[in-house]
């Protein structure tokens, strides 16, 4: 089985987020999906059912342990190495298929070489969290008191979705990855993702981290599928202002520098002041790896 390994949301192989890609996955059954996501061992595995064509392309995910809706960081790297191989064209509009729905992508072709992939992310209802913010919190070696207060805590999808008031108390958390789990798991909740508004950059918006235990992730590096929500959050709660007539803005999230592996999501938010209707995001890519893999 041939995989490629390719760096999604950064130009630096070992940095950004890695995923496995398999450009052939016809035949395969979910079972063996599964296999060689586990195999690969990267946060997620893309796997190319059909396409690309006139009806896009189709792909399904897998963790190490067990298949998700949608992968951000993963569809980037599969449509960068559609776009490399001469599969795709480097630029141009196009379609995902996935277990979210039907997503736009599309491929800008950049001067430096190669392609940004835009996708649009899936969207779902903000929810109160289910579970006491002191308890999630205590496992992740934060406190309320480093929360910030002036946004929302919010539970998004899977995922519960905690504002931080300093980047560097968003550095020192570290996770007891079972025990957030067995906290998470009866409420319907995966992982944990926190940000604060205090960047290492300029011209970025939120500065994040992303723990996932309860798909076997203790800590994914950047993450596209929670970039687009926190894009639409902060467009919500006026963090990131749209035109009051409506409009599009960009801005910048930044993720996996806590862990040696930074990478940049670009986040283009659509609507209008206090009311987003839609977010993409945008990220380059690097392919690190090609080979066989026996499974």
């Amino acid at each position: 089985m041939q995989v490629s390994i390719v760096d999604a949301f950064t130009r630096t192989p070992g940095a950004g987020n890695r995923a496995g890609v398999v450009l052939d996955a016809a035949g395969l059954g979910v079972d063996a999906m599964q296999r060689i996501a586990a195999a690969v061992g990267a946060s997620e595995t893309a796997f190319v059912l059909a396409g690309p064509g006139a009806q896009g392309v189709k792909l399904r995910y897998f963790t190490p342990e067990a298949e998700i809706d949608f992968c951000g960081h993963a569809t980037v790297a599969t449509f960068h190495l559609l776009a490399e191989r001469g599969l795709l064209p480097r630029s141009g509009a196009t379609r995902l298929e996935c277990a979210a729905g039907g997503l736009d992508v599309e491929l800008e072709a950049l001067e430096s070489g190669g392609s940004r992939a835009w996708i649009v992310t899936p969207k779902n209802p903000w929810l109160e969290s289910p579970v006491a913010l002191s308890q999630v919190l205590a496992l992740v070696g934060g406190t309320v008191e480093m929360v910030d207060a002036t946004l929302p805590v919010r539970r998004n999808a899977q995922r519960l979705m905690v504002p931080f008031r300093r980047r560097e108390d968003v550095w020192a958390l570290a996770a007891r990855s079972g025990a957030l789990a067995e906290l998470l798991r009866p409420h319907g909740l995966r992982g944990l993702y926190v940000f604060t508004r205090e960047t290492r950059e300029a011209g970025s918006v939120a500065h994040s981290r992303y723990f996932v235990p309860g798909l076997g992730v203790p800590e994914d590096p950047v993450t596209g599928s929670a970039a687009g929500p926190l894009g639409m959050y902060l467009a919500m709660h006026g963090a990131l202002e749209l035109p009051a007539s409506g409009g599009t803005v960009r801005a910048r999230i930044e993720q996996g520098d806590a862990m040696g592996k930074p990478g940049r999501i670009e986040v283009e938010v659509s609507g209008r002041a206090g009311h987003p209707e839609q977010a993409r995001i945008g990220g380059v890519a690097v392919t690190v790896l090609e080979g066989s893999l026996r499974v």
